[in-house]
């Protein structure tokens, strides 16, 4: 069983990529892009390691200029081609009091559709943009698998998604919380269990953008798991937690939103029991948070890309060896308890 999986270290920004070979073929999926400032270190990294520029399938998994910017450039660019993108169609969920306030269907459809404009340039929509690129654009939710790759999509749910889709229209262009820190990453406080959960298990990430993150299942065969759960928030991996009880033990947890506090609580942690934690993060006080750190080990060894020196990378045993590669210091290693 031969795949690999890496995150770039982009600051608080997202770009995932994972080679899975089937049947002695090589498959190359794109998980986010990053800020558009980003699009040419992909291409650069492709070329660099994987020796093409194909993309078997890309997904955004949700439209914050973090993770879709990056994008826009790298469909416009004539040496890269997408077969398949994913990402959620806001259109979809459409109901006749949309279609009455915006007096007809079309005019619904651009209205709901802005949410993934681009954040420099309103004049670029990444769904049209995708349409015009790509063989297959597909709009999925949970529930969806890949016909050939080991990829589901499970979470978040219709029925939540419909419910955070309306704010996400009429918050666009509103920054929905502020989560920066010109601090660097703290992990100097008191170890008191009853203490951190006060500051980890209390608040839940407001940002409605963040909350229709599709949670990513990657399962290359081998009976291991990964989860990349983009920015979801608390009350999505908690729906999901509930509908998918296998998905428990996971070998890999990305961390949702840069490792901030708001997005995961010491329950939800406890049921997936991470056996190693990724974070992409600029390694400020905020992201990652410590304590959440602190939390995370307890089920494994916690890696954060702001330590690394372009990317975080792991394989499979049979894949064979990337040179250059060195072994990464975990940010937190397990913690003995």
């Amino acid at each position: 069983m031969k795949y690999e999986y890496e995150i770039l270290k982009v600051g608080d920004a997202d770009i995932i990529i994972i080679r899975q070979y089937i049947n002695n073929e090589s498959f190359l999926i794109l998980i986010d892009a990053g800020n558009a400032n980003n699009s040419s270190t992909i291409k650069n990294h492709l070329k660099q390691y994987y020796k093409t520029t194909y993309i078997d399938l890309a997904i955004c998994t949700h439209p914050d200029s973090d993770h879709k910017d990056g994008f826009f450039d790298l469909l416009q660019d004539p040496e890269m081609t997408f077969a398949e993108f994913w990402l959620t169609d806001p259109a979809e969920y459409i109901d006749e009091n949309d279609i009455a306030r915006y007096r007809n269907h079309d005019n619904a459809v651009r209205a709901v559709r802005k949410i993934w404009n681009k954040s420099t340039d309103d004049r670029l929509n990444l769904i049209d943009l995708a349409c015009s690129k790509c063989s297959i654009v597909r709009s999925v939710i949970d529930g969806v698998k890949h016909s050939i790759l080991p990829i589901s999509i499970v979470g978040p749910t219709s029925m939540y998604y419909q419910e955070v889709v309306k704010n996400m229209v009429q918050q666009y262009g509103i920054n929905t919380y502020d989560d920066s820190s010109k601090e660097l990453y703290d992990d100097t406080f008191r170890i008191d269990d009853k203490e951190i959960q006060s500051v980890i298990d209390t608040v839940e990430d407001e940002s409605p953008y963040n909350a229709s993150s599709l949670i990513v299942l990657y399962r290359p065969g081998d009976g291991k798991q990964f989860l990349f759960t983009g920015d979801a928030n608390t009350t999505s991996l908690a729906i999901m937690i509930e509908k998918y009880r296998w998905i428990r033990n996971i070998d890999l947890l990305k961390v949702p939103h840069h490792g901030s506090r708001r997005n995961l609580n010491t329950k939800i942690i406890t049921e997936l029991a991470p056996k190693k934690s990724y974070i992409s993060a600029a390694g400020n006080a905020k992201h990652p948070n410590g304590r959440l750190v602190y939390w995370l080990a307890k089920h494994g060894p916690v890696y954060s890309t702001h330590t690394a020196n372009g990317y975080i990378h792991a394989k499979s045993a049979e894949m064979e060896a990337r040179e250059g590669v060195s072994t990464l210091a975990p940010l937190k290693a397990k913690t003995i308890i």
